[in-house]
């Protein structure tokens, strides 16, 4: 079974479509306090920070000892714009600024990935402990339409860019703002199920 260190109902609704088993330990951290110039460093370093602050959770708790948990996932987005990172908009003013700027546009989606996992013993058995990790950072271009002041202003008041990386969800309303993407899809939502599934393949591989 998979830990999901996050809060994220989006990433919690592509596990559900898998119906993979899971279950959310949120991680308590201060993202503000983790900075870097780099997006890619950046969104690794939350991811990793998210992900030890969870194992750090379990290792107080009775999940240590649980076989039925093999790994911890923890990840985060952002979005660059012309040479700027955006993370979730801290008010309206802000998300209204960002879609004037952004409309006809175009700008990229980091997520970072951190995948913590008990390796897999030559007797079939686990580790007991989230010993061995790998990390990853997938980039998803997104193009935006050309979009009308009045439009801008009603998708703000929905309060949906409020919660999104970037100030917009693919998966609700601001679909229809989205020109085109290039790389993947479920990526831009907050989890890459292609990935995921090479990494789940590759942690039931990898033997001492």
């Amino acid at each position: 079974m998979l830990i999901l260190a996050s809060a994220s109902k989006a990433r919690q609704n592509l596990l559900d479509q898998l119906s993979y088993p899971y279950k959310v330990i949120v991680s308590e951290i201060d993202e503000s306090k983790i900075i870097h110039s780099d997006i890619n460093h950046l969104v690794q370093l939350i991811a990793k920070a998210k992900a030890e602050n969870v194992i750090s959770k379990i290792r107080n708790s009775n999940y240590v000892n649980d076989k039925d948990f093999n790994a911890i996932l923890a990840c985060d987005s952002l979005f660059e714009f012309q040479g700027e990172i955006f993370g979730k908009p801290i008010n309206e003013e802000e998300a209204l600024y960002r879609w004037r700027r952004m409309s006809s546009g175009n700008g990229i989606l980091y997520t970072g990935y951190y995948f913590s996992y008990k390796q897999l013993r030559k007797d079939g058995n686990r580790d007991n402990h989230f010993s061995c990790f790998f990390t990853d950072v997938i980039s998803t271009k997104i193009e935006f339409d050309r979009l009308t002041n009045e439009e801008i202003t009603w998708y703000v008041k929905t309060k949906e860019p409020m919660n999104c990386a970037g100030g917009f969800a693919l998966e609700g309303k601001g679909s229809m703002f989205i020109k085109k993407i290039e790389g993947c899809y479920t990526n831009v939502i907050g989890l890459s199920l292609p990935w995921l599934r090479d990494s789940l393949k590759k942690i039931d591989s990898i033997k001492k």
